[in-house]
């Protein structure tokens, strides 16, 4: 009887938690521009963004003598990216997904977020972040590999296109504030 309440206990305490945002403190890296050419990667990030805003799946970039920008891999995390652009940017549009600090998005799971949403509904937006996300993360990871820079420069990676994103996002929409809690634009 006593292990069967533990389990319960143990139970309870999961469900609890993957109610709450629990953010990764792995993720959350502090940006070194030292390593890196900031104001070509900060103006890289921008261009970027602004192609995905628009739904560009085959910009060009020839001012960036810095970045590695002729990767496949770079290339095809922008055009899908792309492609979704305007998914995306209804769901942050409903004030239920935010910008993330550490250069991805997120939904706000809350209670008003399940009575405005079925099930179906939800499940697409899972789907949609999480591969919004994969490619967030194959656009950094990559650009930091093919540049040649130094895998501590991810962070400053992330920071520029998280700046850029938020610059570009529109008014109602949320993102992380430096404190952590979020903000309305």
């Amino acid at each position: 009887m006593h292990k069967s309440s533990a389990l319960l206990l143990l139970g309870l305490f999961c469900f609890a938690a993957g109610c709450a945002s629990i953010g990764n403190p792995f993720t959350k890296l502090t940006p070194d521009y030292s390593t890196v050419p900031e104001e070509e990667l900060r103006a890289f990030a921008g261009a970027v963004e602004q192609f995905v805003l628009q739904g560009e799946r085959e910009p060009t970039f020839e001012d960036y003598p810095s970045i590695a920008t002729d990767n496949e891999e770079i290339r095809q995390a922008i055009r899908t990216r792309a492609a979704r652009a305007e998914i995306l940017r209804e769901l942050l549009d409903t004030g239920f997904a935010y910008e993330q600090k550490s250069g991805t998005v997120s939904i706000i799971r809350s209670r008003d977020y399940k009575r405005s949403t079925d099930k179906r509904k939800r499940d697409q937006n899972a789907l949609l972040v999480m591969s919004e996300n994969a490619n967030r993360w194959t656009l950094y990871e990559t650009l930091v590999k093919a540049s040649h820079w130094q895998p501590g420069s991810l962070g400053a990676v992330q920071n520029a296109f998280f700046e850029a994103r938020r610059n570009l996002l529109s008014p109602g929409q949320k993102y992380e504030g430096p404190d952590g809690n979020l903000v309305e634009k």
